[in-house]
């Protein structure tokens, strides 16, 4: 019965506006209405156009041609923006308000549209899970907006004014706020556009509910009173959820999922299928005994991949998540849920980098332009191998690859003990090669520091004997052979000082390259070593250019010249220098017919300092030298017993070096 009263006198007052709406509007309404709004998407806005849009832009417009008037609409920042114009006299009417004790004070109400459900968004993982735990944080809202007096409601909570719902998003989601106090549906709507819905959810129970409505400036009350006639003519529920629908969308349903339609159409499917070919029952039991065989095997592939620190993510061809393995549920747990929403893959980056779980110094905007470019390259076929740091100190080789023509798949491998071994190599690489610099500038010293006295000696020597020549003076004989034999040592050992100097700097100076012409180049360096008397070399003639240190190379062909002749075991014999191209080196042999070197000391000869034979002057370095000179090029040294060729020839040195 109450509600038969309410249709009645509802009726009733439709029918005095409608006769007394017009009249009053013809004496209230000579210019066109005047509305602020405010930037409060999706209930008032100016989009990309410059056009205002909205539900109150929507509601107003009909409201308007309901009356037969023209509406002038007028951006405004905020709600606080809004009433001072309707007081200044710049606004007729406002966008819908929530109808607070306030508002009515600065204005005049029209019938209520609607409610607003005042709620508390939170981050999903934060601390925060029910209105209890909002006492004494950080809550945002929008300045003169109706959250603000729903946000003191909440004890001891500090706020924090923003100029639009817009500016509310990124600090919440980077913890510069606790919360945020908003309308339910506008808040929401936003939360959708910025594709950040997932990571923010609303608080039960709503913090207030109040009903909503336009304002009108407080001494226009014929506006008022057009207005309300056309609400009750034109905007009917109706209109109301058609209107909502539109800017707000619906819930959906368990038809909207595709999952479930397709889930639906398949069983259709199987169950004709089933009952067409039933007569096929035994065949299709064997097949089926098959297929769980092979399943199994695949069961089996799944499990070895799972006990690999792998994490695998497979997606269809819109980049949705679609399916994932165990391991990444164990190296990723904090990006499960997002999976099993559904997340896309730039959604899943993104929440990688932007909740701290890969390491990285990017801002915001740098990151998006980051997962962007991964995506765009996915997209284009190129997938590039790259390498991520999490926080807890793990490192993954990741990878974005597409499989096939409909889906793609990111891999993440667990690769934390192999850069922990690189890191150590690299530092022993460092470590090593500072001390081999220390070696080499203590021998390069010491060699420099026994120079000097050796020098000396070798001189005092000199002046010795001819001061006794000179004062005919003649040593015994045993004398005498002593004196040789001290001469012959410190000759010896000045030599040792001298290829000690050479082999220390060998490294850093054989490095500067260029070009050579060995033939003609060999000649000078044979008429360097001296030859004996007795013994023939022969230079062959063209040899392929050569990329090494002029001075380097000079020294090794020298060495290897004298080896061949001090070592050779007649008083005569023959050398021939020669080349030989190779794909990308050059083979350069010195072979002779001397005696040769027995197999077991062909690697022992090149350690520094050995000498096969303690008889045999020199200072044990030449071939030392020799390996160490022709490996800082790239190349390598051997020895070997050659094939008798021209001139008897039984042993061969050959280097490995760099063709032009």
């Amino acid at each position: 019965m109450q509600a038969l009263y309410s249709l009645m006198f509802r009726q009733l007052l439709l029918a005095i506006l409608l006769v007394t709406g017009p009249a009053v509007a013809t004496m209230a309404m000579a210019e066109p209405i005047r509305m602020t709004y405010e930037e409060f998407h999706p209930y008032s806005f100016t989009d990309s156009a410059g056009q205002p849009q909205g539900v109150s832009i929507d509601i107003m417009r009909r409201i308007a041609d309901a009356a037969g008037q023209e509406v002038v609409f007028q951006p405004t920042q905020n709600p606080a923006g809004m009433l001072e114009e309707l007081r200044s006299g710049a606004a007729d009417v406002t966008s819908l308000l929530a109808l607070t004790p306030e508002r009515l004070a600065a204005g005049l109400a029209t019938e209520e549209l609607g409610a607003f459900e005042l709620r508390a968004f939170v981050r999903g993982n934060g601390s925060v899970a029910n209105l209890g735990d909002l006492t004494g944080t950080t809550v945002g809202v929008v300045r003169g907006s109706f959250a603000v007096s729903g946000a003191r409601l909440i004890p001891f909570a500090k706020l924090v004014e923003f100029d639009t719902t817009d500016d509310l998003i990124l600090p919440l989601l980077t913890g510069e706020i606790d919360a945020v106090v908003s309308a339910h549906n506008g808040f929401l709507r936003r939360l959708r556009m910025a594709e950040v819905e997932d990571r923010i959810v609303a608080l039960e129970p709503p913090l207030v509910t109040s009903p909503y409505g336009f304002v009108v400036a407080a001494e226009n009350e014929p506006l008022r009173t057009v207005l309300n006639a056309a609400i009750y003519s034109s905007v009917s529920d109706k209109f109301l959820s058609e209107l909502e629908q539109t800017w707000f969308g619906r819930s959906r349903t368990l038809w909207d999922n595709v999952l479930v339609r397709w889930g639906l159409l398949v069983s259709a499917v199987m169950l004709a299928a089933i009952l067409v070919l039933s007569y096929w029952f035994f065949y299709y039991r064997r097949r089926s005994a098959e297929l769980s065989r092979d399943r199994a095997s695949d069961q089996l592939l799944i499990s070895a991949l799972d006990e690999v620190a792998a994490a695998i993510v497979i997606y269809d061809s819109n980049l949705k998540a679609v399916h994932w393995n165990h391991g990444f549920e164990l190296i990723f747990p904090s990006m499960v849920p997002s999976l099993k929403k559904g997340a896309t893959m730039r959604q899943l980056i993104l929440q990688s980098y932007v909740d701290g779980t890969i390491q990285n110094q990017l801002d915001d905007a740098e990151v998006f332009e980051k997962v962007d470019g991964i995506i765009e390259d996915l997209r284009r076929g190129r997938s590039e191998m790259r390498t991520v740091r999490t926080q807890d100190g793990r490192v993954f080789q990741a990878r974005d690859v597409k499989l096939g023509a409909r889906h793609y798949a990111s891999l993440r491998v667990d690769v934390s003990q192999l850069q922990k071994q690189q890191d150590t190599i690299a530092q022993q690489a460092v470590s090593l090669e500072a001390a081999n610099e220390d070696l080499r500038t203590f021998s390069s010293i010491a060699a420099h520091d026994l120079k000097a006295p050796l020098f000396s000696l070798l001189n005092l020597i000199d002046f010795m004997a001819e001061d006794m020549e000179e004062a005919g003076i003649t040593l015994p004989p045993d004398i005498q052979t002593n004196w040789a034999q001290m001469e012959r040592l410190s000759h010896r050992m000045m030599r040792l000082v001298q290829d000690l100097l050479v082999y220390s700097t060998t490294q850093s100076e054989s490095h500067r390259s260029e070009v050579i012409e060995p033939s003609p180049r060999l000649q000078e360096v044979l008429d360097l070593a001296g030859p004996r008397e007795g013994f023939e070399v022969i230079i062959e003639a063209n040899m392929p250019q050569l990329q090494v240190n002029p001075i380097a190379f000079d020294m090794v062909m020298r060495n290897l010249i004298v080896n061949a002749l001090q070592h050779h075991d007649r008083d005569r014999g023959t050398i021939i220098l020669s080349a030989q191209s190779g794909p990308d080196a050059v083979i350069l042999s010195v072979r002779d017919d001397g005696p040769g070197i027995p197999e077991e000391h062909r690697e022992q000869i090149f350690a520094p300092f050995h000498r096969l034979s303690a008889s045999t002057e020199g200072s044990g370095l030449g071939l030392a030298f020799i390996k160490k000179t022709v490996e800082s090029w790239g190349g390598s040294v051997q020895v070997r017993l050659g094939t008798a060729t021209r001139g008897g020839v039984r042993g061969e040195f050959s280097a490995l070096c760099h063709a032009e």
